[in-house]
């Protein structure tokens, strides 16, 4: 595999492996059922890319098992990915829970718009536009979930969310 399709496929897969985690550990911890079973469907839609990503990834299995082991095992090492979820504790407003949330998917699209734009390769262009596209619908869902709580009536209500 070419240095820079495996790069990607290990930065796509560290992302993947950290937003699933994240997103699993945020469902044990919020206490608001609504606001759990939107972190969990979010997991679920992690492992899904996760799940694209590796069976994408060339037929060398000791390569990915590799790769997967890696990405496992340096997420509670990663400064950002720690942070963030060091910011949910129990007593965590569902509000400030689903703005964390935000967070997390704005920086998975910083990380897959270059790679959209970069590979050309039809398979791995469409697994990569895929993911993307994805993670936008997870920022409207996230966004659709504090107007909920917040009792908002339309999007323009909102725009004080996105802001924060």
């Amino acid at each position: 595999m070419e240095a820079i399709y495996k790069s990607a496929f290990e930065k796509a897969i560290a992302i993947e492996i950290k937003s699933l985690s994240f997103y699993q550990t945020v469902s044990l911890i919020v206490r608001d059922n609504s606001t759990k079973r939107v972190f969990e469907v979010l997991a679920k839609e992690e492992s899904s890319h996760l799940d694209l990503l590796c069976n994408l990834f060339p037929d060398n299995a000791e390569e990915l098992v590799s790769i997967l082991t890696k990405s496992y095992s340096s997420v509670f090492s990663d400064p950002y990915y720690m942070t963030l979820l060091n910011t949910v504790q129990f007593n965590t407003s569902e509000k400030d829970a689903l703005q964390i949330a935000l967070k997390e998917e704005q920086s998975c699209i910083n990380c897959y718009t270059p790679f959209v734009e970069f590979f050309r390769e039809t398979r791995i262009h469409d697994v990569f536009s895929r993911i993307l596209n994805e993670t936008h619908k997870h920022c409207e869902m996230i966004s659709e979930e504090y107007m909920r709580l917040m009792h908002m009536v339309d999007q323009t209500d909102q725009l004080s969310f996105v802001r924060e």
